[in-house]
């Protein structure tokens, strides 16, 4: 038997909201209101000491298509406000109610992402609306070693999401809908115990449309297992060819023709804001969640990324891009973490952001290594480290990094040919200074040969033939310089070792 799990996310606007707030309550960068502080310290505006109390706010999803409260938490359920409320009664029952727009657009989104993190342990999911998925579940049970495993494995997922969610499991994605709905929450497997439940559910919780339903209500059909006992022919004869076609597969008598999720090749994650953000500091702990998934979308799939994208959204203004690269590839979020506020602390937003979203488009496959885990640490890793803080400091046109021209004379070695130097092949040496004079200068200080010599001849052709011996050696204040002397045996410097 085909075996579908659906899962009904009833709240998600709502959950959203509130993981983002909680998020925000945990960072140390948020302090919106005096009001705040007094509530933490159990004082008062008014300087008096007052019993600390924290009571959460009231919150409600309001759609403004249908001008009904579709999403409500447990305070502003103490209030009185019920789902199918209008605004103007849910404002007269709790006038410090926080208000958050419904958008059937943002809980696909979110949808969307749920979908990303289970792809790595189902491959059949199905997007059936803005709020609801299925898996299909019997494709999966001989790979998990079972029933009981393999829920555990997705439960557990989608814990880590803090999702509230309705489930069930039937023999088709319609009858497992109706199931959920219901609020049956349970795992079953069972072809006679599906049934019984199917027995309770009401005929209001189908997908056919209000005139069939009320036609069906005219005959005395009021409950799903009495439309499953109805022959097929009798069907025929009073409705149309869809009513047919849903009551088959409502059956489990057809295989389903459904659209299988398929994860992009890029990422994409978008936060709706809980509160109008007026600066990068309170923004921080937003973007600093939206790295935690994409640390969890590399790590799932052994990539790493250079470059990562933040799109800031605002309700006036256009949207403003931060873009943020890495000389090493990251995949970790505290790696990120640390580019990503030395981006954004000089950055002024122009009017309060409403939403973020972070996009990742090029990645690189994380390949194992057998060298010594110290073998060139500084100059691989350290050093682009270095790089990507500059960067993302000073801005990728205030720093440049040092090459070395195709030639073996140091004084056409010059600091502007090192930055725009493209060459595949260029000259390399174990003497070749950071920082090169563009003229060699006269040796006055005092030094200590560490290094040398190194005899170096000018190309054949040269107007001038030069004969040099180098050395590196080093002041008495510990800074290393490329010398030499020439066939006048006078002692020149140039340049400087880092």
């Amino acid at each position: 038997m085909m075996l579908w799990a659906y899962l009904y996310f009833h709240q998600i606007t709502l959950d959203t909201h509130e993981k983002t707030s909680l998020s925000v309550d945990n960072s140390s960068h948020y302090d919106t209101k005096n009001e705040v502080q007094h509530k933490r310290t159990g004082e008062s505006a008014n300087g008096q000491d007052q019993p600390c109390k924290t009571q959460a706010p009231a919150v409600i999803v309001y759609c403004e298509k249908t001008n009904n409260i579709v999403q409500r938490n447990n305070a502003a359920l103490q209030q009185g406000i019920e789902i199918g409320h209008g605004l103007a009664q849910a404002g007269a029952l709790c006038p410090q109610v926080c208000i958050i727009p419904f958008s059937e657009e943002d809980e696909r989104l979110t949808l969307v992402q749920l979908a990303h993190r289970l792809y790595p342990f189902v491959s059949d999911i199905v997007i059936d609306t803005h709020n609801a998925l299925a898996i299909r579940l019997d494709n999966l049970v001989h790979y998990y070693g079972g029933h009981k495993e393999l829920w555990s494995t997705i439960t557990h997922e989608l814990n880590l999401s803090k999702m509230s969610y309705h489930f069930a499991t039937a023999w088709s994605i319609e009858a497992a809908r109706i199931l959920a709905l219901n609020g049956v929450d349970n795992y079953e497997c069972d072809r006679d115990n599906i049934k019984h439940r199917l027995s309770q559910c009401s005929l209001s919780l189908t997908a056919l449309d209000k005139k069939t339903k009320a036609a069906l209500t005219r005959v005395g059909i009021r409950h799903v297992h009495q439309l499953l006992a109805m022959p097929v022919h009798e069907l025929g004869r009073r409705f149309d060819n869809n009513t047919i076609s849903y009551l088959t597969a409502l059956r489990g008598e057809t295989f389903p023709h459904v659209t299988l999720f398929r994860p992009a090749e890029h990422f994409e994650h978008f936060t709706l804001l809980p509160f109008d953000v007026e600066n990068t500091q309170h923004l921080t702990p937003f973007m600093e969640k939206l790295l935690g998934y994409l640390a969890h979308y590399l790590r799932a799939r052994n990539l790493q990324t250079s470059t990562l994208c933040f799109q800031i959204d605002f309700r006036e203004h256009p949207s403003t891009l931060l873009e943020i690269k890495s000389a090493l590839p990251q995949s970790t979020a505290d790696s990120w973490l640390s580019l990503l506020t030395l981006r954004i602390e000089n950055e002024v937003l122009p009017e309060p952001a409403v939403s973020i979203t972070l996009r990742c488009d090029n990645f690189e496959t994380i390949e194992g290594s057998n060298g010594d885990f110290f073998s060139n640490r500084f100059n691989e890793v350290a050093q682009k480290q270095l790089i990507g803080r500059l960067n993302a400091k000073l801005g990728e046109e205030c720093t440049f990094q040092p090459k070395v021209s195709d030639t073996h004379q140091f004084e056409t070695m010059s600091n502007a040919e090192m930055s725009s130097s493209t060459s595949a092949s260029t000259f390399t040496s174990d003497i070749v200074p950071t920082f090169l004079f563009d003229t060699p200068k006269p040796l006055t200080q005092s030094t200590k040969v560490c290094f040398g010599p190194v005899r170096l001849h000018s190309e054949w052709w040269h107007k001038t033939p030069r004969k040099r011996d180098y050395f590196i050696a080093q002041t008495l204040y510990g800074v290393r310089m490329l010398i030499f002397k020439d066939e006048d045996n006078q002692w020149w410097a140039q340049g400087l070792f880092s």
